[in-house]
């Protein structure tokens, strides 16, 4: 370049020495340095991506600076037959500051005079990070070519750079396009382009223009003097009063292609056949247009979380951000994420479901909403409520809200609605007493007898608590209970209905002796000896506990239960000595015995023989519970006297006690039928 550069200096010398101001020789040298600076940059495309790919770029040259611009859309045919030509195209540019790629693949296919095409594109917006989503199709023939685009916004809302308290993304759109030369004067051409967005607010004409679904006509006139280089102007008109002017000049560069026969007029006609477009630019807006909305002015999302200072963990039974499911008493915060832009006037819960009722809900303040996630409401859930109707019942104990704001402007917004449910947490506990032991307190006792002479009896009584043994609701008040009124159900749950009337040993039965409803507790005599197994209902609770009750006395026929110690030398009967511990390591049995003598005292003579006995069925069972609280223990037992182990081992192995306290601490009794 050195040697080049001398030799134009001294042609130049020579050619007009006298003229060699020190103006021409500064114009002289900027001629060759441009001249140097393109050639290079040429050929050094030209090397590189040659003999394939197309080139569109604006070169500009001027005198306070030289320099050649980034191509905008480079064309690659990576398969050609003459036929179909597979290709990809890429392209960027600068516009509205903002940097803007776009990549493509397409096909065409020569169908005799007319050549078809399909193409899709991604564009994305490197300064925003929008994408979008491009399909065309083209028909091109001899000087004349159709096509058309479909635009697809692929990425969200993003917060707008353009305006404040905006959100943006890519306009959905389409435009179709027609582009014709004269074939007798190829080098001028004509276009005209029709295309629409749609959105509310889109800046189709730029952000000083947002329209709703605005549309555009572009007409274009352009001038092609030689094949490398077009220049043209372009009116676009569409909606609102908008246009606009644009004068362009483009370089179309073609790699493998001499620059002679790019700079030669007369290959501007092959360059405008249909075999000389084969490889032209697919023309498609590659500049993304933009759909703008305002932000909502006001904004609230609703959720739930259980409280993590629940004294009873176990009092959540279900517990998502749309829904809350849990037990009486059980705590729970209602959170709200609130977004807006002017002062909240209003804020209330509104009732989706049950409005007729009153909802205990938090109070909520409007001056104390923030803007942001720092919302926070307490919730006790309040107690379930009853109806005979189970669907009513759901729908009484499932509290579907929202939470409704309004701003100074005088909009409004709902929350999304959470569900909160509150399921049965209280429970009856049927306590069963002889009558002396009534008033002993905190006796909850399952099991009592009496004489059955029709004097004696039992006191039964029913406790109401929470799932957790407290009595108390969500205020500290007392649970209701001597408003109760128990229905009794025996083991196979059929209804016991018992008689005011005292009855008689002709006619023996089972009868309500007192009724105390000031304390809420039944006294049972009998006449009728025997074992009973019930349990009470009472609304709006499920069912209580079974209790054993065991009236002793002559049956019918005069018969007597016995339970004693086998080997004891002074048999007693156990029946009705349920606090006295079973010594372990002996063997228990049961029989029925007539008093023959009248005396009530069991003699071995007085039981009934083993073929009397084998008239009756009759099971053994553990009550209560061992010393160290468990429950469990199976007797297993039936018709036959039951072994009481001497290790807690050996019982956990024969009865499924647990192995730490084995039988000790449980009752023994005997449940027994006649045939």
């Amino acid at each position: 370049m050195k040697e080049r550069g001398a030799d134009y200096v001294i042609n130049s010398a020579t050619q007009g020495f006298e003229n060699l101001t020190p103006e021409a020789l500064e114009s002289q040298a900027r001629s060759y340095l441009q001249s140097q600076i393109i050639s290079t940059a040429q050929s050094y495309i030209e090397d590189t991506l040659s003999p394939y790919g197309k080139v569109r770029s604006n070169l500009s040259i001027g005198r306070a600076a030289i320099w050649m611009a980034v191509p905008s859309i480079i064309l690659f045919p990576w398969y050609d037959n003459q036929t179909t030509v597979y290709f990809s195209q890429f392209s960027a540019q600068r516009k509205e500051d903002r940097t803007i790629g776009n990549i493509g693949l397409g096909v065409r296919h020569n169908f005799n005079e007319w050549l078809l095409g399909g193409n899709v594109f991604y564009d994305y917006d490197f300064t925003r990070g929008h994408r979008r989503l491009g399909l065309g199709g083209e028909a091109w023939t001899d000087y004349l070519k159709f096509s058309g685009n479909y635009y697809h916004p692929l990425s969200d809302w993003k917060d707008s750079e353009d305006f404040g308290f905006y959100e943006e993304r890519p306009a959905r759109g389409w435009d179709i396009r027609a582009e014709a030369r004269l074939p007798s004067y190829p080098q001028l051409g004509g276009k005209v382009v029709f295309e629409q967005y749609y959105g509310d607010e889109v800046a189709l004409f730029g952000t000083d223009n947002l329209e709703k679904d605005p549309y555009a006509v572009t007409l274009g006139l352009n001038y092609q003097p030689v094949p490398l280089l077009t220049v043209g102007a372009d009116y676009k008109a569409g909606t609102g009063d908008n246009s606009d002017v644009s004068i362009n000049a483009t370089l179309n560069y073609q790699f493998g292609v001499p620059l002679k026969d790019q700079l030669d007029s007369d290959k501007v006609k092959a360059a405008h056949s249909l075999m000389g477009s084969r490889h032209d630019f697919v023309e498609r807006n590659n500049f993304i247009v933009l759909e703008y909305k305002e932000k909502d002015p006001l904004d609230v999302t609703l959720w739930l979380k259980a409280d993590a200072t629940n004294e009873h963990p176990e009092c959540v039974i279900k517990d998502t951000p749309e829904a809350a499911v849990g037990l009486e008493k059980c705590k729970w915060t209602i959170n709200a994420l609130i977004n807006h832009h002017y002062k909240i006037v209003a804020a209330s819960w509104q009732a989706k479901n049950n409005a007729a009722r009153t909802l205990v809900m938090p109070v909520i303040k409007e001056n104390t909403l923030t803007e942001g996630n720092n919302n926070h409401w307490n919730l006790v859930l309040p107690a379930r409520q009853y109806s005979s109707d189970k669907a009513e019942q759901e729908k009484l104990n499932t509290r579907r809200v929202r939470l409704a704001l309004e701003d100074e402007k005088g909009n409004r917004q709902n929350s999304g609605v959470v569900e909160i449910t509150v399921q049965q947490d209280r429970k009856i506990e049927l306590i069963v007493n002889n009558i002396a032991n009534v008033p002993e307190e905190n006796n909850h006792s399952h099991e009592a007898s009496a004489q059955a002479d029709g004097v004696d009896g039992v006191v039964m009584d029913l406790d109401v608590t929470d799932s957790f043994g407290d009595n108390t609701d969500r205020n500290g008040d007392a649970l209701p209970e001597d408003n109760l009124t128990p229905q009794l159900y025996d083991a196979q749950d059929k209804r016991v209905t018992l008689t005011n009337k005292p009855c008689s040993t002709d006619n023996p039965c089972v009868f309500i002796a007192k009724q105390d409803k000031e304390k809420g507790t039944v006294t049972l005599s009998s006449t009728l000896p025997g074992t009973y197994r019930w349990k009470a209902k009472a609304a709006p609770y499920d069912d209580s506990n079974y209790v054993d009750v065991t009236f002793l006395g002559a049956e019918i026929g005069g018969l007597n239960a016995f339970i004693y110690r086998v080997g004891a030398a002074k048999p007693s009967n156990l029946i009705g000595k349920d606090k006295e511990p079973l010594p372990l390591n002996n063997t228990y049995r049961f029989v029925l015995w007539r008093d023959s003598n009248k005396d009530g005292v069991f003699q071995q003579v007085e039981k009934l023989t083993d073929e009397e006995m084998a008239q009756y069925d009759y099971k053994w069972e553990f009550t209560g519970k061992s010393i160290n609280g468990e429950v469990g223990a199976q007797a297993n037992t039936s018709n036959e006297d039951i072994v009481i182990p001497a290790t807690n081992r050996e019982a956990a192995q024969t009865y499924g006690a647990q192995a730490g306290d084995g039988l000790q601490g449980y009752g023994l009794r005997v449940l027994y039928t006649k045939k």
